[in-house]
């Protein structure tokens, strides 16, 4: 530790440098001044950690020193040395925080002690500073982690709150470009089977490690857990050399990064780049949907959405109401209608001119994620089923006729419909409402669309795009409405401050809640009670 002397006495202070040397090792004289005027300009600049300074000394005394330093906002520890035992200057030392005194002339041993127990508080001070430190970073990481989730979650439309979001996050965004992309994970052990189970939070750290040095070449990076096996990345960059490409090509480097040096396997879906903050909702929906097609891609690939469309934009010759009616046949248990259905898209497909062989094969492969990712199956019971009946598209080389691919998918959906029987899984009345109901009771809980979709086993692209459809608002608006709504009726009907409703409702940011309040409401909380007071 560092140690300044101030002394009027030349001698004393060249003894006590010596002293010091030798019995304290520990400390470093940095520095000394023969008077206060001096020593506090000295001190200011040399930031040390322990003062010891005489009490009487010429110009400015060392208690007057003491208090100019303190009205700086200097945070060293004083040692008072001297040779008066004067009340009036104890008390006054008390009272500026002076705990520590020695006479002179000063004892070797007195001097080690008095100087060792200054350390001791020294350290005992950092170590509870580095703990509020450690707290207020965890507290800032949840609240960006839960700020970013609404944020991605928001669901593209433009009445939602991606701005406001932004803003309170501190991320920058004047003339930003943005891209989003969900990351899910495998763990692989030496020579063991893949694991789907959820990383505990000190295993994610060398993963938020490797992805901030593959992609630190851009303006801003914000990752974090999104579901048990998923992490959400947002990319930010000023200029407009945000390239689709550039990025497939930085998210193909991360992913043999963490293979080779995490022995991780990870599948990534990467959105579209945007022009601002309204659409990272859009780009996170588009990486969500993406990661999706690892059904056709493969686990370990990247899958950018631009190709996602591309597949999607070829001509179909299935029209979606069939496949609406093969869902709701698969849902309600009926393999007869299920094998009518199927057989009715084959020949749909058999007459249409123009599709390659390939073409046909990525067709079924559509088919089937449509089907599939709708079941109420549990995660493991969909790993299971993906590997015994969903070959990939190389495997899928075998089937060089629609004859044999269309047999190929009755037998897929008579497994589909088996698995439901064999696990008792039942069919689906209305998944939306049952969502609805559970979001009624558990607003004031995180419920992110990521867990929702795990509690409900949906794919969460899917869930989105349902939920809207079915209710004509994005789920996060939704959960809003209901949160703002029971905020209504405790302002109207409890004593509690603004803060405790907001977090008796689900949010940890009373700025957030208090401008979302009165988005929806058209005032503030605080006005809501007092105009019922005036009514």
């Amino acid at each position: 530790m560092k140690i300044f002397l101030i002394d009027d006495e030349k001698g004393l202070v060249e003894g006590l440098t010596k002293l010091i040397g030798r019995y304290i090792p520990e400390c470093e004289v940095v520095g000394h001044a023969y008077n206060g005027v001096e020593g506090a300009a000295l001190i200011m600049e040399n930031q040390p950690d322990i003062v010891l300074t005489d009490i009487r000394m010429p110009q400015a005394d060392g208690l007057d020193m003491i208090q100019s330093l303190k009205n700086q906002g200097c945070r060293s520890k004083f040692i008072i040395l001297s040779g008066y035992a004067d009340f009036e200057y104890a008390r006054k030392g008390i009272q500026l925080g002076v705990q520590f005194y020695l006479n002179k002339p000063v004892e070797e041993d007195e001097l080690r002690d008095c100087v060792y127990r200054v350390m001791a508080a020294i350290h005992e001070e950092r170590a509870k500073a580095r703990e509020v430190d450690t707290l207020k970073q965890e507290v800032h990481s949840r609240l960006m982690e839960s700020l970013l989730r609404d944020l991605l979650d928001a669901g593209g439309d433009p009445s939602d709150h991606e701005e406001e979001l932004l803003r309170l996050t501190g991320i920058p965004h004047d003339k930003m470009k943005y891209v989003c992309a969900l990351l899910e994970f495998e763990r692989y052990a030496y020579g063991a089977l893949p694991s789907s189970s959820a990383f505990k939070e000190s295993e994610l750290e060398p993963v938020y490690l490797q992805i901030d040095q593959v992609l630190e070449q851009y303006n801003g990076v914000y990752r974090f857990r999104y579901a048990p096996t998923q992490l959400a990345v947002m990319v930010m960059q000023r200029d407009s050399m945000l390239t689709i490409d550039e990025l497939h090509h930085s998210f193909d480097r991360l992913k043999e990064t963490l293979h080779r040096e995490q022995k991780l396997n990870v599948t990534i879906g990467i959105g579209t780049v945007q022009g601002s903050a309204a659409g990272i909702s859009t780009s996170f929906e588009e990486a969500r949907h993406a990661l999706s097609y690892m059904l056709i891609n493969g686990k370990g690939s990247v899958i950018p959405y631009s190709e996602v469309l591309h597949v999607v934009k070829r001509r179909l010759p299935v029209p979606e109401e069939t496949l609406v009616k093969l869902e709701s046949n698969l849902d309600k248990m009926d393999e007869p209608g299920c094998i009518a259905v199927i057989q009715d898209i084959f020949r749909q497909m058999s007459v249409e001119h123009g599709l390659s062989p390939a073409d046909f094969k990525m067709q079924c492969l559509n088919i089937l994620l449509s089907s599939i990712r709708q079941m109420s199956f549990q995660p493991w019971q969909m790993d299971d089923f993906l590997g015994r009946h969903i070959p990939s598209l190389d495997e899928m080389s075998k089937f060089r006729t629609l004859t044999e691919l269309e047999a190929w998918m009755i037998e897929v959906v008579r497994a589909i419909l088996a698995l439901k029987q064999e696990f008792n899984i039942p069919q689906k009345k209305d998944v939306i409402a049952e969502i609805k109901d559970y979001v009624a009771a558990h607003y004031s809980e995180s419920i992110s669309l990521a867990e929702l979709s795990a509690r409900f086993f949906l794919n969460p692209y899917y869930l989105s795009q349902l939920f809207k459809q079915k209710t004509g608002d994005t789920y996060l608006n939704y959960l809003a409405q209901i949160r703002v709504n029971k905020s209504k009726e405790l302002l109207e009907k409890t004593d509690l401050k603004v803060y405790e409703i907001c977090e008796k409702v689900g949010y940890t940011d009373t700025q957030y809640f208090s401008r979302l309040f009165e988005k929806m409401t058209g005032v503030k909380p605080s006005e809501y009670r007092k105009n019922l007071y005036r009514s």
